[in-house]
């Protein structure tokens, strides 16, 4: 009996290690038949990304910076290059700077804010516009949080906001 996923396709991004939500998702999706892709940022994720990727049978990992519009074009540029389409996108992606997250919240940078809601939340929008275009048939954008977006956490400070 086919998998649920069969013979669908999607970009899995946010995969940090075996540890991993998005890894998690990944496994499940590749367990359902999905053929998947992953996005990375910077070779050293790269090279953890990479023997995870290939376990599940995928080929196809792109070096992406969510910040950087350019880089993300280039990342749906070589999907649609290589599948033509895309059926799901899992946006797994957080970020900020790990030395503001002890302390307190209101001593937050603008800078560190900023850029945790780019990485953290903006970035999905852009790659959800980006993935519209290549899902002709319809799709499904998957995004993530975590409870410190709905209860105080310590040590989570913007990341609860983001």
């Amino acid at each position: 009996m086919p998998g649920l996923m069969q013979g669908k396709r999607g970009l899995v991004m946010g995969v940090a290690n075996d540890r991993s939500i998005a890894w998690g998702i990944a496994r499940a999706l590749a367990d359902e038949g999905a053929e998947l892709a992953f996005s990375y940022q910077g070779e050293g994720f790269g090279r953890r990304v990479e023997p995870l990727a290939r376990s599940v049978g995928s080929d196809v990992m792109v070096d992406v910076d969510v910040t950087d519009l350019p880089s993300v074009e280039a990342c749906f540029r070589t999907l649609r290059d290589r599948w033509g389409r895309l059926d799901f996108l899992i946006h797994a992606i957080a970020y900020s700077d790990k030395a503001e997250l002890t302390g307190r919240f209101v001593d937050t940078s603008r800078e560190n804010f900023l850029n945790s809601l780019n990485i953290s939340c903006y970035s999905f929008i852009e790659v959800a516009r980006q993935a519209e275009a290549l899902m002709t048939d319809g799709g499904t954008l998957v995004t993530l949080t975590y409870m410190g977006s709905n209860r105080v956490q310590p040590n989570y400070n913007v990341m609860g906001v983001a």
